[in-house]
This record gives structure tokens, sequence and C-alpha cells, in this order.
């Protein structure tokens, strides 16, 4: 006789089109609401850092990043990827990175000139 192990089946399920929203408005919001924090701090970092250097390289994240989190979204409900609760501390902490990386926005050019200004030009 084989017993099986099946996964835990959940009720609850991720608003697609809410994700998509929240990744559109707030870069890597919908990773967050998901429940997949580090991948939306880096789409967010992706993004900032893309937006500064090349414009269409940030945009590009951008649009990924809401796509991602919509299909993520509804492989979730489907069950082909596992079930993420997002807690309310994690998106509180990720709208902290969001306003740190908007408010060190101004200074990351700077920063960036002044760390690479002893580097040879190509």
């Amino acid at each position: 006789m084989t017993s099986r192990i099946n996964p835990p089946v959940t009720t609850e399920s991720k608003n697609p089109g809410f994700s998509a929203l929240l990744s559109s408005v707030f870069f890597g919001l919908g990773q967050a609401y998901n429940g997949q924090f580090l991948r939306g701090v880096l789409i967010l970092v992706g993004t900032l850092i893309g937006g500064l250097s090349f414009a269409p390289a940030g945009a590009a994240i951008w649009l990924f990043g809401i796509c991602d989190a919509y299909a993520t979204a509804r492989r979730m409900n489907g069950g082909t990827v596992p079930y993420r609760d997002s807690s309310i501390s994690a998106v509180i902490l990720f709208f902290a990175v969001w306003l740190a990386g908007l408010l060190l926005l101004p200074v990351t050019p700077a920063a960036l000139s002044a760390a690479t200004a002893g580097l040879p030009s190509w």
C-alpha cells in the first residue's frame, strides 16, 4: 500500500490584476504582494539603476516586473508555483526600501562618478 503526501491546498488566492497594478505604480511591489520580497527588491534596484544608466533598460525591467507579478500570481492560483503569504510587515519594509531608493536617486550619479573617477575610460 502506497501512501501519497499531498501538498497543502489553500483556498486563498492572489489577484493577478492587483499584483500587476502594484508593480506598475511601485516597481517590485507586486512581487512583494506575491510573497517574493527579495525578487521585488531586485526589480526595484534593477529598474532604478537601469533607468539611470540607460532609460530603455530601466523601462524593460519595469515592464518585466509588471508581467512577472501578473504571471506569478496566476501560477500561484493554478498551483504550479507554491503559494506564499504576503505579510503587512514585508510590504511596509518594501515601502521603506522603495523610499530609500527614491531618496538616494539624486545622489547616485554623483556617487557613481566619484567611485569611477580613477578608472580608465574605454
